[in-house]
C-alpha cells in the first residue's frame, strides 16, 4: 500500500481560504515570502488624513486589522487599513507631543498605552475613549513605551530622566510614592544626571530579555529576572492627570531632581551579570576623539528579530547596525594579536593559536559565478566606483566566504572612507586572515586601517612584523609611503610633547574635557562599573548606510518581510530606505515625506508597510504591478548616500531649521516642567 500524500495548499488557496478562515493568517504570512523583486516594486497605496500635526509613532494591532497613529494634536486614531478610513478618534489628555502608542496585549485590542512629552503616561479605552490610568512619575519626556506578548495589562516606559519604569495596570499606583516600586532601570545611576533614555524593546521569543538605547552610543541589554524594581521617592508635589505638572520654579525642580537622583544612585540593582552591552568597533576605539570634537552619538530606535536572536539598532549621527544576541561578535581590534600571532605590550596575544581554534581554509580558486561578480567588482573599484564594487563583493561573500572577496572589500572601504569604513575594512582584513593568514595584501590593508584609526603604536608594530613575513614587499611604494606616514606622525607627536612635556596629545585633550566636565559638576561622572560593562561590550556583524539621522530622536528602523529579511528606516531628506539584511545592500529608495521619515511599521502578515514623519498623514505602502511606473522611486542610491554622509557631518542645527522650515523658539531647558497646553515642535536630538 503506498504511503498517504498529503495535500499541501499553495498560495492562491491560501489566498482564498484566509478571506473565510483568520486561522489561515499565520500560515498564509509564513507562505508569501516576499522577494527582491516585490520589495523593488514598494509604492505608495494611499494616505491616511486626518490628523493635525506631526504623527511621531505608529503601532498594528496583533493581526493587523487596525493601525494607531499618534501625533503632535494629542490624538490618537485607530485606521482600518484595508477601507482606509478612520475607525475612532482619541482625544487624549496629553498637553505635550505624543511619541509612543502601543496596543497591551491580550486585552481584545481595547486598551492603548500612550507617552509624550507632557512626561506623563495615560491609558486609554479605545471603544469609549475614555482615560484609564495616568502615571506622571517620570520627570523628562516619555519617548517610548514596549510590551510583551505574554504579558497582559502591563507596559514599560523610557523617559529622558534615564529611568525605565514597570507600569502594572492591574496593581493600585500611586505616583512618586514611598510604597510604589516602579523603577526597573535607572540609567542615571551609573552615567550621571545628564542620562537620557530614548528607547526600548522587549524581546517577544525571550520576554525577560529588556534593551534599552539611551543619549550614547552603547546599547544595554538586560534580563529583567534579575532585576529589582526600585522604590519610587515622593519628592514633588503630584498633579492631577488632566492638567499637567504643577507650575513651580526651575530652581525647585533642580533641587528635587538633584536629591531624588542621589536617593537612586545609592541603590544599584543591576549586577554584572544581569547586562550585557553592545556598540559598534569603530565608535568604541575613538569613543574620546568622538567626546573632544563633541559629536553625540545617541540610540533613536531598537528593535529585536522576528526569530529573537538579533537586534537591530538606529544610532543618531551614524548607521544602522544589527548584533547578534546568540553569538555576539568581540571587536575586531583585540582579536588581531591572535590572528597574527604576535604578543602586544599590554600582554594581548600569544606567540600561538588560540585553544579550539578551527584550521583556516585558504581558498585558492572562486566558484565560476564568484569569479565573475569578483571581477565585475574590481572593474568598479578601478573606476573609483566603490560604492558599486562594494555592493558587487557584498553579493559575492553573501554567497561564498573567501579571502580575496574580504581583502577586495577591506580596499574598496580604505579608499570610499565614509563613517565608519575604516573599521569595515579592519573587520575585513581580519576575517580574510582567518581564512587564510598568509593573506599579504589582508596584513598590509589591516595595518593601513589601524593607521587611519588613529592606532599609531599598533600600526608601527604590524608594520614591522608584516615586514619580517613578508620581507620582499618592503621595497613597493605601498610600503614605503605607510612606513613615511608613521615616521611623520611620531614626529608630529614627539614636536607636540615637547610643547607640552608633561602630557601627550590624548592626554592634553582628555584633561581639558575633564576639567570641562568638573566646571559642569561632573554632571557625567560615571561610575567604576559602568566603565567595566563598556569595556565588555560586543561589536556589530552587520551595518547598513546611506540614511541620515540627525535631525529627530525617534527615528525607526524595523525588520520587514515575512521572515525579517530586510531593513527598513527613514532619513532626514525625506526618503525611506530598504536594505537586504543579509548583504546589507540597498534595494529600494522611496520618496516618503516632504521633509523627514521617522516612523515605518510593517503589517504582521501583510505586504504593507506604514509609515509617517513630519507630514500630518500617514502612509501605506504596497507593491505596484509590473505595468505601472514607480514616481515615488529616487534611482541613484549612491550619490543619495553620499549626500547624506555628508549632511552627517555639518551642524545638526543647521540641518533642523533646513528641514522644518522655521525657526525653533523654545530655548527652556530640558528639565524645566512644561506649561499645560504647551505645544512643542519637533525637538532635535
Amino acid at each position: 500500500m503506498s504511503p498517504k500524500i498529503k495535500k499541501r495548499r499553495n498560495i492562491l488557496q491560501l489566498l482564498r481560504e484566509r478571506e473565510i478562515n483568520d486561522q489561515i493568517r499565520t500560515k498564509y504570512a509564513l507562505k508569501s515570502e516576499i522577494s527582491n523583486k516585490c520589495i523593488t516594486k514598494l509604492s505608495l497605496l494611499t494616505e491616511l488624513e486626518g490628523h493635525e500635526g506631526c504623527v511621531n509613532c505608529l503601532e498594528w494591532n496583533e493581526n493587523g486589522s487596525v493601525l494607531a497613529s499618534a501625533s503632535d494634536d494629542f490624538q490618537v486614531i485607530l485606521w482600518d487599513p484595508f477601507l482606509q478610513k478612520k475607525k475612532t478618534t482619541i482625544k487624549t489628555l496629553h498637553r505635550g507631543n505624543i511619541f509612543t502608542v502601543k496596543f497591551l496585549p491580550n486585552c481584545h485590542d481595547d486598551i492603548v498605552a500612550t507617552g509624550a512629552g507632557d512626561w506623563f503616561s495615560h491609558t486609554y479605552n479605545v471603544t469609549t475613549g475614555k482615560q484609564i490610568t495616568a502615571c506622571t512619575c517620570a520627570r523628562g519626556r516619555v519617548k517610548r513605551i514596549a510590551v510583551a506578548n505574554d504579558t497582559p495589562h502591563v507596559y514599560w516606559s523610557a523617559s529622558e530622566d534615564g529611568t525605565i519604569r514597570q507600569h502594572d495596570m492591574r496593581i493600585s499606583h500611586q505616583c512618586l510614592s514611598e510604597n510604589t516600586k516602579n523603577v526597573l532601570v535607572f540609567l542615571r545611576t551609573h552615567l550621571g544626571t545628564t542620562a537620557e533614555a530614548k528607547c526600548l524593546a522587549i524581546n517577544q521569543m525571550r520576554p525577560e530579555q529588556l534593551a534599552i538605547g539611551a543619549n550614547d552610543p552603547y546599547v544595554r541589554l538586560y534580563d529583567r529576572r534579575m532585576i529589582n524594581s526600585l522604590t519610587s521617592v515622593k519628592l514633588t508635589p503630584t498633579a492631577p492627570p488632566n492638567d499637567g505638572p504643577v507650575d513651580l520654579p526651575l530652581i525647585f525642580y533642580r533641587l528635587v531632581e538633584a536629591v531624588e537622583d542621589n536617593l537612586f544612585a545609592k541603590t544599584n540593582n543591576i549586577t554584572d551579570s544581569s547586562v550585557q552591552y553592545y556598540i559598534p568597533g569603530h565608535i568604541y576605539l575613538t569613543e574620546l576623539q568622538a567626546q573632544q570634537k563633541n559629536q553625540s552619538i545617541g540610540t533613536t530606535y531598537l528593535n529585536f528579530s522576528p526569530d529573537g536572536r538579533e537586534l537591530l539598532v538606529n544610532l543618531g549621527g551614524e548607521h544602522i547596525y544589527l548584533f547578534d544576541l546568540i553569538n555576539p561578535a568581540e571587536h575586531s581590534y583585540y582579536a588581531i594579536p591572535n590572528i597574527v600571532n604576535i604578543s602586544r605590550d599590554d600582554g594581548e596575544g600569544s606567540s600561538i593559536s588560540l585553544p579550539n581554534e578551527s584550521t583556516p581554509v585558504v581558498h585558492s580558486a572562486l566558484p565560476e559565478e564568484i569569479e565573475k561578480l569578483k571581477l565585475e567588482a574590481n572593474f568598479f573599484f578601478e573606476q573609483q566606483e566603490y560604492t558599486t564594487a562594494i555592493r558587487l563583493y557584498n553579493q559575492a561573500i553573501n554567497i561564498y566566504q573567501s579571502s580575496v572577496l574580504f581583502s577586495n572589500r577591506a580596499a574598496a572601504y580604505i579608499k570610499r572612507k565614509w563613517e565608519g569604513d575604516l573599521y569595515a575594512a579592519l573587520r575585513d582584513c581580519v576575517t580574510a586572515l582567518k581564512l587564510d593568514p598568509h593573506h599579504m595584501k589582508a596584513f598590509f590593508r589591516m595595518t593601513v586601517c589601524l593607521f587611519e584609526l588613529g592606532k599609531l603604536s599598533e600600526s608601527q608594530m604590524y608594520l614591522e612584523h608584516f615586514k619580517l613575513k613578508f620581507p620582499s614587499y618592503k621595497s613597493s611604494p605601498a610600503y614605503k609611503t605607510l612606513s613615511a606616514n608613521i615616521l611623520f606622525a611620531n614626529e608630529k607627536i614627539k614636536k607636540e610633547s615637547a610643547t607640552n612635556p608633561n602630557n601627550d596629545v590624548n592626554e592634553t585633550l582628555h584633561n581639558e574635557r575633564k576639567d570641562d566636565q568638573q566646571n559642569d559638576f561632573e554632571l557625567n561622572q560615571k561610575s567604576k562599573q559602568e566603565e567595566c560593562w563598556r569595556k565588555k561590550a560586543k561589536d556589530y556583524y552587520h551595518r547598513y548606510y546611506g540614511h541620515c539621522n540627525t535631525s529627530t530622536d525617534i527615528k525607526e528602523a524595523n525588520f520587514f518581510g515575512s521572515q525579517g529579511q530586510y531593513i527598513v528606516a527613514g532619513s532626514d531628506d525625506g526618503l525611506f530606505f530598504v536594505w537586504d539584511k543579509n548583504t546589507e545592500n540597498n534595494l529600494l529608495v522611496l520618496k516618503g515625506d516632504s521633509s523627514i521619515v521617522n516612523c515605518l511599521q510593517a503589517h504582521p502578515s501583510e505586504f504593507m508597510l506604514a509609515t509617517s514623519g513630519i507630514d500630518n498623514v500617514v502612509k501605506l505602502w504596497t507593491p505596484l504591478p509590473d505595468d505601472i511606473v514607480n514616481e515615488h522611486e529616487v534611482k541613484n542610491f549612491s550619490s543619495t548616500a553620499m549626500e547624506n554622509q555628508r549632511r552627517m557631518i555639518v551642524d545638526p542645527f543647521d540641518i533642523a531649521i533646513r528641514n522644518f522650515g522655521f525657526s525653533v523658539s523654545d530655548t527652556r531647558d530640558r528639565r524645566d516642567p512644561p506649561e499645560p497646553g504647551q505645544f512643542y515642535s519637533c525637538r532635535t536630538s
